[in-house]
């Protein structure tokens, strides 16, 4: 079975085999395509019961303005552009300088480990913009959407360029820093690890709407990180609903989330009113 690798996992494959899980530390890896895959699915059912996802997703996003001085938004952590339609014809023109808005709250530091995402724009009293317009699909945002981007020092640094856009591994001083199942940032590209053989990395290239790109020798590797309760919940929900599962097939199991596992992701669901 091969492993998906189309977004994010919010745990990795070491954490869910420790002995507080699965009871597999000397992790024996013949079952780690199916435990991959499963908790991808976790993943997937952890942002479709927040109503949000966790991870960095870069894209760009349209608008209805309302003659108004905010702009909300859905999980935003950095603006790249931010452009208008000014006149209705369905391109959008006019970009926006820095000074002309402000993102809210605040004070949001999606950056740390303690920090959230910013939830509107706001125009700025010295800034040439006095409000976001009225109309249908007005504004055009390119960012980075998401809860948090923090990132953590893995401790390793790329062991040799990357000059192929689309190589499939990538090498680096010390593999024993990663885990399966992560998301490593280098320079501005994610990956996704896939799986781990020695100092070599097996990824997925240009993950959450980034572009796979080159890389220098000695490139610093990140390793992105999540909340802490939502990566719990992950690998925990994960490892329950295994040792649940019927040997011959773990997948088609009737569960739902544990009261613990609710416990954890209820502080970070958002809930339509």
């Amino acid at each position: 079975m091969a492993r998906e690798a189309y977004r994010s996992l919010y745990g990795d494959l070491t954490k869910l085999k420790d002995t507080s899980l699965l009871d597999d530390p000397a992790g024996g890896a013949g079952s780690d395509d199916e435990l991959f895959q499963l908790l991808l699915a976790v993943s997937v059912a952890i942002d479709d019961y927040c109503n949000r996802h966790f991870y960095p997703l870069t894209a760009t996003r349209a608008f209805d303005g309302h003659a108004d001085r905010l702009l909300p938004v859905p999980d935003l952590l950095a603006v790249t552009s931010l452009r208008s339609d000014d006149d209705d014809d369905g391109t959008y023109e006019t970009e926006w300088a820095a000074t002309d808005y402000e993102l809210l709250p605040l004070n949001a530091q999606p950056a740390q480990h303690w920090g959230g995402p910013h939830h509107a724009l706001r125009t700025l009293a010295r800034g040439t913009k006095q409000t976001f317009d009225a109309g249908q699909a007005r504004y055009e945002i390119a960012g980075i959407w998401g809860y948090r981007n923090f990132q953590e020092p893995s401790g390793s640094l790329l062991d040799g360029s990357v000059a192929d856009t689309t190589a499939t591994t990538v090498t680096v001083d010390d593999g024993t820093d990663f885990a399966a199942g992560q998301t490593v940032l280098v320079d501005a590209e994610q990956m996704l690890l896939t799986a781990i053989g020695g100092n070599n990395l097996s990824v997925a290239r240009g993950l959450n709407g980034t572009t796979a790109a080159t890389h220098g020798d000695d490139t610093t590797v990140s390793i992105l990180r999540w909340p802490a309760p939502v990566e719990r919940a992950a690998v925990i929900n994960t490892a329950r609903i295994w040792s649940r599962s019927p040997a011959f097939e773990p997948f088609y199991v009737d569960v739902d989330l544990d009261t613990d596992v609710r416990t954890f992701l209820d502080a970070y669901r958002l809930v339509a009113v």
